[in-house]
């Protein structure tokens, strides 16, 4: 996809106890840290603004429109002591600044209601030719790696030359939670950045890295690496390790690079699962073919975040139980989760796919409760965004990330999502509670006037609508573990261009309203909130008609 390795192994340190004790406990503690502020979903309708280019200021430097930014990029702080839940944002911003770009760096202590920017990591400080940027990522070190304590900031990106002509990939640190930056080092160096997937492309470039610590303590970069043509391999995911803190990087050792001259995996992520294993995942251009190239996403799992064999292999396909799967610029968490020691592995995308590996929405994570093993479902995205590109953006929602709060309560996500003032892609940060209950509307008891409605990116494949008469409703039967005041975020759709609203009672008592601001069309979804009181066990929540038209996707309960 636009903006996109074989030599020895690099060597590898034997895992002492301090370090694996280090590791799991990075991995256990961010339910628990102190110096965390207490996460809740704050943001409604379409999350908060963090940026916002106007209009006319940003170039495409791959022809076609301009994007404004890309690869929005966040990490929640959890090994920075009094600094835990502060989140950090950068991106691709498609904006010159005194004829350079640059990495804006972006921060929030509110939850994510508000952001501030704090700083701006200028690459021409050490490379003065080199004047563009692309490609961000961000990573707090979990342990202490060479001169560098626990909680350190890293930023790793692309670099080059304004006619594009080298690739360069680097990693800055801040000590100071994202305020200052200082060069580290070049991590390696490739060829022009020219996108070309074809199985004739002679390209050399060097793309995307990301960041992760291995299970012997030393610090890894992935990054996409097109300089194994000779080899049949058009592109291949690889890595560098360094032992001493980024300052020195090892050989070329390849994740999966496979020698048809056709698939061409890229823009790894890795995550470290609570059984010491890695998980990688990958998108995989010029699959399902090279005419219908939707870059769907596998994955593959190794013991230490260093062995990937066999190199030449994809991995597995991420697959639903019906087929469907995810594709293009997919990120990958492990996330803790309340009561399950195996968490949940997730896993966003800019699109999703039909069983046939078409394009067919693009609104919800996906998500596995087995450390990689078995069924993959879908959780909703806090923010959605255009994945098709017709509705005024382009590249809205390409690589996108997200976290969870310190305290584990709390899911963010960070995206670029399409202004159709500007044409350009804003970028947006929105919240949705990791362990709320859900319930979907169409397993609730609907009046006859009601209707099903196949829907793709409604979790589940269904939606309730026709909810447009006096007799309309859809009663909820919701178990409560204790009566109590509970948080109710509802998924719906409002595509009538105005303000719309329900009214909710709860166990047949009054009932109240609960408004909907406008989604961009029917079938993009949005959040709205609302506070219930249940009584303990079984409970009912009932909708019915009020001002407008909506239509109801799931709901979601739980205690801030």
């Amino acid at each position: 996809m636009p903006f996109r390795t074989g030599a020895a192994p690099a060597p590898r340190r034997r895992t002492t106890t301090l370090l694996a004790t280090a590791l799991a406990a990075s991995a256990a503690l961010v339910v628990a840290l102190v110096g965390a502020p207490p996460a809740h979903a704050v943001t409604t309708g379409n999350g908060a603004l963090v940026y916002s280019p106007a209009a006319g200021t940003s170039f495409n430097p791959e022809g076609g429109r301009a994007a404004g930014t890309t690869y929005a990029k966040m990490v929640v702080l959890k090994n920075s002591g009094s600094s835990n839940g502060t989140q950090i944002v950068t991106f691709d911003q498609l904006v010159l600044e005194n004829g350079v770009q640059v990495y804006p760096i972006y921060r929030s202590t509110d939850n994510g209601t508000s952001w501030t920017r704090i700083a701006a990591v200028k690459p021409s400080a050490q490379f003065p030719t080199l004047t563009r940027t692309a490609q961000p990522s961000l990573y707090e070190t979990p342990i202490q790696l060479g001169t560098m304590p626990a909680g350190t900031l890293l930023l790793s990106g692309m670099i080059m030359p304004s006619d594009r002509s080298s690739s360069r990939l680097v990693m800055y640190k801040s000590l100071d939670h994202g305020v200052t930056w200082s060069f580290v080092s070049t991590v390696d160096t490739g060829g022009a950045a020219t996108y070309d997937p074809s199985p004739t492309s002679t390209t050399s470039t060097v793309w995307e890295p990301s960041l992760a610590v291995d299970a012997n303590g030393g610090l890894v970069t992935y990054f996409s690496d097109e300089r194994q043509k000779a080899n049949g391999v058009l592109q291949a995911v690889s890595y560098r390790r360094s032992t001493d803190g980024g300052l020195t990087w090892g050989g070329v050792v390849n994740v999966s690079a496979p020698t048809n001259r056709s698939d061409r995996p890229g823009m790894i992520t890795v995550t470290r699962l609570p059984n010491g294993k890695y998980l990688a995942t990958f998108e995989v251009v010029n699959q399902p073919s090279q005419s219908n190239n939707t870059a769907p996403v596998y994955y593959k799992i190794s013991p230490d975040g260093l062995n990937w064999s066999p190199e030449t292999s994809l991995g597995t396909k991420i697959a639903l139980a019906n087929g469907r799967g995810v594709g293009s610029s997919p990120e990958v968490r492990w996330i803790p989760t309340a009561g399950n020691a195996n968490g949940m592995v997730v896993v966003s995308s800019k699109w999703s796919l039909d069983s046939a590996g078409n394009i067919d929405g693009g609104q919800d994570f996906v998500v596995n409760r087995n450390q990689g093993s078995g069924a993959w479902e879908q959780l909703p995205y806090a923010v959605t965004y255009d994945a098709r590109d017709t509705e005024g953006g382009t590249f809205s929602g390409f690589a996108q990330s997200f976290d969870s709060s310190a305290d584990g309560k709390t899911l963010y996500q960070a995206t670029n999502v399409e202004n159709p003032t500007t044409t350009y892609n804003d970028v947006r940060v929105g919240s949705i509670p990791i362990n709320a209950q859900q319930y979907e509307a169409e397993a609730a008891v609907r009046s006859s006037d009601t209707s099903l409605v196949t829907q793709p990116d409604a979790v589940g494949g269904a939606k309730v609508g026709n909810i447009n008469t006096a007799t309309s409703s859809v009663r909820f039967t919701v178990q409560a573990a204790t009566a109590g005041t509970y948080t109710m975020n509802v998924r719906y759709d409002n595509g009538s261009g105005a303000t719309s609203s329900h009214n909710v009672s709860v166990n047949g008592g009054t009932a109240s309203a609960i408004s909907y601001a406008p989604t961009v069309n029917w079938g993009r979804f949005g959040w709205a909130q609302k506070t219930v009181t249940l009584a303990a066990g079984t409970n009912t929540i009932t909708f019915t008609k009020g001002t407008g038209f909506a239509e109801l996707d799931q709901i979601q309960l739980y205690q801030p």
